[in-house]
């Protein structure tokens, strides 16, 4: 009984080896997330029905499929984000076609909204984590150029440090 999984795990381990596959948990975890999360909604929710929490599903759903994407895939942001959008706006076209589906903006609002979400907290995820292994707080590129630095007032000279004198 254990050795057709022992051979199973050799067979997955040679396979990921030859093909160069990182299946770390940090990049599998966001798709086990939204698979779960698919198929308990699924359960829940009736499809093609209305429901009180319709547009937080969708944006819960592609705020989730932007981030799997981007995990499983380790492609650049831009990239996964314009696919989870385009995977959006797809499902609702075609939903205009089928029959008992009804085509809706607020649908691809709520859509877009999940995957602005996500993309705009992995920008600010990686803007402290850039910050804090500088050591110092998150610069943009066009403010290095126009900050300068602020006048240091000036030291006291050293006879005026000694005596005080009364203004004259």
């Amino acid at each position: 009984m254990l050795q057709p999984v022992a051979r199973l795990a050799e067979f997955v381990r040679a396979l990921v080896q030859r093909h160069y596959l990182d299946l770390s948990a940090a990049r599998v975890w966001p798709l086990c997330v939204l698979v779960a999360y698919g198929i308990v909604a699924g359960f829940i929710y009736n499809p093609g029905m209305d429901h009180p929490f319709d547009k937080l599903q969708h944006l819960v759903f592609f705020g989730l499929l932007t981030l799997s994407i981007h995990a499983f895939f380790c492609c650049r942001l831009r990239i996964s984000a314009g696919i989870a959008a385009g995977l959006g706006l797809t499902a609702e076209l075609v939903q205009a076609l089928v029959p008992h589906r009804e085509f809706s903006l607020g649908d691809i609002a709520a859509n877009m909204l999940g995957v602005t979400l996500v993309v705009a907290a992995i920008m600010l995820l990686r803007l402290e984590v850039r910050a804090a292994l500088s050591g110092g707080p998150p610069v943009r590129e066009d403010d290095e150029a126009t900050d300068a630095p602020l006048a240091q007032p000036a030291a006291p000279s050293s006879s005026a440090r000694g005596s005080r004198s009364s203004p004259s």
